[in-house]
């Protein structure tokens, strides 16, 4: 998996050792809350959810797996598993 740092830095100039949270704001922005090291300042980004979507790296085009391509055993443990789950079969 690919992804991209997030660029955080207090005003300070020091970078955060320790994220003390990350969240979604009622108004659909990511938030990222630390202490700084240096300074002692509590520090949050915030940054838009759709400028997070731009960053994002474009996926490359890739043919769809065949259903029979990834062929599957089942075990009777792997039934009782489900069944505790609460999955149930279509033949049951």
């Amino acid at each position: 998996m690919q992804y991209r740092r997030l660029p955080l830095s207090c005003r300070c100039g020091c970078v955060p050792k320790l994220i003390s949270g990350v969240g979604l704001s009622s108004t659909h922005e990511l938030v990222v809350e630390w202490r700084c090291p240096l300074c002692r300042r509590n520090v949050s980004i915030v940054k838009a959810l759709s400028d997070c979507w731009r960053d994002c790296f474009i996926e490359e085009s890739a043919e769809t797996p065949k259903a029979d391509a990834y062929p599957t055993t089942e075990t009777p443990d792997d039934r009782r598993f489900l069944h505790s789950l609460g999955v149930r079969y279509s033949d049951e």
